[in-house]
């Protein structure tokens, strides 16, 4: 005869082990809300299969005192992550499709783009501008930013 813990280590052994898939991600918050976010939607999808999150820290997240434009390093944000897929420590990755460098390291692909949330940006005015828009600002004023892209728009409107 054998006691209850002993049947229940026979009926875990005997049971289909759930596959695991390895999700890589950056440890930011939003990486992580938008992981959180596809891994909600694949858990729906793939009912059958277990996810697990593995953050991690890169190159641009360590960079805190200079402007990451200046730096002139491609892949500041997805190198680690590139190098984690290509040792098998992941399966897959989510990422901010506009951090990606334009040309994918061979044997790389995107496989899925999400559809996007809010696709608008929030502008913090100094109390001082109150009710004013980007349009109605004074003339010199400053707009700080560090993305590149949010930059260039600003110049190509103003």
């Amino acid at each position: 005869m054998s006691d209850n813990g002993n049947a229940a280590a026979t009926a875990e052994e005997n049971s289909p082990k759930m596959r695991v898939i390895r999700v890589g991600t950056r440890k930011s918050q939003l990486a992580r809300i938008q992981t959180d976010s596809v891994v909600a939607v694949l858990k729906a999808l793939y009912p059958g299969l277990q996810f697990e999150i593995v953050a991690m820290s890169t190159t641009g997240d360590k960079i805190l005192d200079t402007a990451l434009s200046k730096i002139g390093e491609k892949s500041l944000f997805t190198k680690e992550l590139e190098h984690a897929l290509e040792k098998n420590e992941v399966d897959l990755v989510v990422h901010s499709l506009k951090d990606l460098p334009t040309v994918l390291p061979p044997g790389f692909t995107i496989g899925a783009i999400c559809k996007r949330e809010n696709p608008y940006d929030a502008v913090v005015f100094h109390p001082k501008f109150v009710g004013k828009t980007l349009e109605t600002l004074p003339e010199k004023s400053v707009v700080g930013t560090s993305s590149l892209r949010r930059a260039a728009q600003l110049q190509r409107k103003f």
